[in-house]
């Protein structure tokens, strides 16, 4: 082989190789700039309105089940069985509200640290193939620095995350998060609340704005009166304009390990 020819082969294999690690490149920055959503839907447990419609949605979302409701283990199952994923809706105490709306187990002002991680040992337990939790209700306790201290410490001994639904902004939850490394998210929207679809709608669209901003977002709905069959349809309206956008819809577990 003449240098001339030999030095053209040389050329064109470095330029092969150049070739694919561009492409590498490529593969890795439209990962990297994947955006995503989780949707949570709080208060499966007690086969409320709008129960069926949410585990037939075509995207993946992660269903917070109540603890210590007539349909709380069987929703839990169903949730997992229809490719979602199940996490502890953990009621605890808010400054305003009504005691029943906590349901049969909650965490509460008055107990001491020991009794509130007992009460959500016992639900977590109970609820055994739950990953992680989020709060329900709980404005009072999410400010108690010594309980949810407890709280989380328990949850990372069990290696479940935590979701702060953010039910007031004074919560002390992230900083302790970050001490306990223990892995954590919070909410960035509401859906619901309301029966007004086309405001669900212009939420779920609020959460794709904040996904494309910041590379994701949390977003939180509920079945029964606070949402439900209204808040499905709001998502089943809204889902494949947000994925036309490159949004991608994870559960919490896969969007916590896409952010490590």
């Amino acid at each position: 082989m003449s240098k001339k020819a030999y030095y053209i082969a040389i050329e064109g294999v470095l330029a092969f190789i150049l070739a694919l690690l561009l492409l590498r490149l490529a593969i890795v920055k439209a990962a990297d700039d994947k955006k995503y959503i989780a949707v949570i839907i709080d208060d499966f447990g007690n086969e409320s309105k709008g129960t069926e419609e949410m585990l037939a949605l075509p995207i993946k979302f992660t269903g917070a089940v109540m603890p210590g409701m007539p349909n709380s283990q069987e929703e839990q199952d169903r949730l997992i069985e229809t490719g979602h994923e199940a996490i502890l809706h953990q009621p605890m105490e808010a400054h305003t509200g009504k005691r029943s709306w906590l349901g049969p187990a909650p965490i509460l002002s008055e107990m001491s640290p020991s009794e509130a991680v007992d009460v959500f040992t016992k639900n977590a337990e109970a609820l055994n193939k739950t990953k992680g939790f989020n709060n329900h209700m709980g404005s009072a306790i999410t400010e108690d620095r010594e309980k949810m201290k407890a709280i989380l410490a328990a949850a990372k001994e069990r290696d479940m995350f935590f979701v702060d639904s953010v039910t007031t902004p004074n919560s002390v939850t992230e900083k302790i998060a970050e001490e306990l490394s223990l892995p954590y998210l919070k909410r960035d929207v509401f859906l619901d609340s309301t029966q007004d679809i086309e405001k669900i709608m212009e939420n779920m669209r609020k959460a794709g704005d904040i996904a494309l901003e910041k590379g994701y977002a949390v977003a939180i709905g509920h079945v029964g009166a606070e949402g439900g069959e209204v808040t499905a349809q709001a998502i089943a309206n809204t889902y494949k304009e947000l994925e036309d956008k490159g949004i991608e819809f994870v559960t919490v577990s896969e969007l916590l390990e896409k952010l490590k």
